[in-house]
């Protein structure tokens, strides 16, 4: 499918999204929201923590969580009073399921989501999106989503901020002439646990408690290792790490308030320059994403050194500075008087909370939510070539009509 086609069905498919709830959904849509929940790690715990805060204000029911590790499994239904199950599949047959929220390892994220729109379920999946190593799963997942028309919300909680809506209406009235270059960074430092191949959790035992060849699923088949379970953010067999851990946080917002799409060329560089203790990714990492007619796009990511890029927009006549509670726009001296400095303040902050109220809202009106499937497969696409880029040494090219990338 060439890619004109590709987004005309997207956009077909956002228009007549409203005449497709499911059946669940439709009995639910007076009242609460049907969720369960899969995957009940850290991020998991912290789906659930946000769902059950909503449940309180009557917009939500768990159903149902699910998890291959059985004390995270049973500690969640504990938690919540929900259904437990090992294996997602079974979760998904259950019909009075409106909704899915998926907070496994980056592997299974493409194939769980796809699986979730045929079963008929609306979908928030935590970022990144895909998985790196398959160029056509960002679009495999848009199309899943359009077919089904299902609503979809990737986690990128920053995004319920209104900053990037209210910067975007700036730059598109021409706040600083023509776009030129951005940048953003995530820049941490220290023994970070999920992150450290190290990292063991004694408890669990693989056979007894821990069902590893489903932890597994579609990676290649490894003996178990505790670091691999606990730190698998550190393994391109589950993760294309910070590239695809940190980067959907700041790239996506980027892409909102630039109005981008796909990009034209990636390049990527870093190394191993510390953490020399088996991970397979690197503790730095530098993001070239040139888009076509511009702009370019700077991202930094770090394990090893906490001082990052200012987060910016440069125009040709003015610049748009993140932080604190909004942003700045200054005039460049060059571009005369025409842009005065003007502060953007934003009015509604980012919160775990309001990212899943903006989804359960658009799971009864059937709109599109503020981080979804088609932002994602522009960031997505954009990462996956990041990835593959470090890996060969090589930049890569996106070809818009045929919908992919090769080395350059």
């Amino acid at each position: 499918m060439e890619r004109r086609e590709f987004l005309k069905g997207v956009a077909a498919a956002g228009a007549a999204i409203s005449a497709a709830p499911s059946r669940a959904s439709r009995r639910s849509q007076a009242n609460r929201v049907n969720v369960a929940t899969i995957g009940c790690g850290g991020m998991g715990n912290a789906h659930l923590d946000a769902l059950m805060r909503l449940r309180e204000q009557g917009l939500v029911n768990i159903v149902a969580v699910c998890d291959v590790y059985e004390p995270r499994r049973e500690a969640a239904a504990a938690k919540t009073g929900a259904k437990p199950y090992l294996d997602y599949r079974r979760l998904l047959e259950d019909r009075s399921i409106d909704a899915v929220s998926i907070a496994t390892p980056d592997h299974w994220h493409a194939k769980m989501t796809i699986d979730a729109a045929d079963a008929g379920k609306d979908v928030y999946c935590e970022k990144p999106m895909t998985y790196w190593r398959d160029l056509r799963a960002p679009q495999d997942v848009v199309r899943a989503i359009a077919r089904n028309r299902r609503v979809m919300q990737v986690g990128t909680q920053g995004m319920s901020s209104d900053i990037w809506e209210r910067c975007s209406e700036r730059l598109r009235a021409g706040a600083l002439g023509k776009l030129i270059h951005a940048q953003a960074s995530d820049c941490r430092n220290g023994p970070i646990g999920l992150y450290s191949p190290k990292s063991v959790d004694p408890a669990a035992k693989p056979g007894v408690n821990l069902d590893w060849n489903l932890w597994l699923g579609p990676a290649p088949k490894r003996p178990y290792e505790p670091g691999r379970f606990m730190a698998f953010r550190s393994y391109l067999d589950y993760s294309g790490g910070t590239a695809t851990d940190f980067f959907p946080h700041i790239l996506t917002p980027l892409i909102r308030t630039m109005g981008l799409g796909y990009p034209k060329r990636v390049s990527c560089s870093g190394g191993l320059y510390y953490w020399n203790d088996g991970r397979e990714i690197p503790d730095i990492v530098n993001v070239s994403i040139e888009y076509p007619n511009g702009p370019s796009v700077l991202l930094l990511a770090s394990l090893a050194t906490e001082t990052g890029l200012p987060m910016m927009i440069r125009g040709q006549e003015a610049t748009l500075s993140f932080g604190g509670s909004g942003a700045v726009i200054e005039p460049q001296p060059s571009s005369g008087t025409r842009i005065q400095r003007s502060e953007v303040p934003s009015r509604r902050p980012m919160s775990l909370d309001l990212h899943f109220t903006d989804f359960l809202e658009c799971v009864k009106t059937r709109n599109k939510p503020r981080s979804n499937e088609v932002y994602g497969n522009y960031v997505m696409t954009a990462l996956h070539m990041a990835v593959h880029s470090y890996l060969r040494g090589r930049a890569m090219e996106f070809d818009e009509a045929t919908g992919r990338a090769r080395f350059v």
